[in-house]
């Protein structure tokens, strides 16, 4: 784990969103932002702004096939597990596609 960024009352880490979550104490994080890999990059394409566009992200986003999909799912849900401990009551999570 990588502090990234600190000042006044803000810290950012840098590194596996797990180690991280793991070292933190309960409900001591104010905010999480995360973009995980959502595993969409299959040839499909999706209307942007009007136009047609491809939903491929790249090779790291591409379907490893439903194996992988059920060890995904335990990810995730070991993650919000460990996000549900780690953050304050008032707080919020936000994913994003980007």
């Amino acid at each position: 784990m990588l502090e990234y960024y600190e000042k006044d009352n803000i810290q950012l880490f840098l590194g596996d969103c797990i180690e991280i979550l793991e070292k933190a104490a309960p409900e001591s994080v104010d905010m999480i932002f995360a973009d995980p890999p959502y595993m969409l990059s299959n040839g499909g394409i999706t209307c942007q702004a009007g136009k047609v566009v491809s939903v491929n992200k790249g090779e790291w986003d591409k379907s490893k096939g439903r194996m992988l999909h059920c060890k995904l799912y335990y990810y995730h849900e070991s993650y919000f597990l460990m996000v549900t401990r780690v953050l304050q009551i008032t707080e919020k999570i936000k994913l994003y596609k980007i």
